[in-house]
């Protein structure tokens, strides 16, 4: 994957560098504990700034891979 796009909240966060079945691993994990837990994501376009969003049950959290010929 060249990216994963996170859309949570109405908004749109991005993950690099990691795989999509591990984030949605982290992500069934977190939410699976009960506790709420933090995910690192980036936001913005061109310069990325570090953003950490919210896992929790109830949360609509959309994991989207984007391949590097898109």
């Amino acid at each position: 994957m060249k990216r994963i796009n996170i859309l949570y909240g109405g908004k749109q966060y991005s993950i690099s560098g990691r795989d999509v079945d591990e984030v949605k691993e982290e992500i069934r994990s977190a939410v699976g504990a009960g506790e709420p837990s933090w995910l690192e994501v980036n936001v913005g376009e061109g310069k990325f700034k570090r953003a950490s969003i919210l896992l929790s049950p109830g949360t609509d959290i959309a994991v989207i891979g984007i391949d590097p010929d898109e």
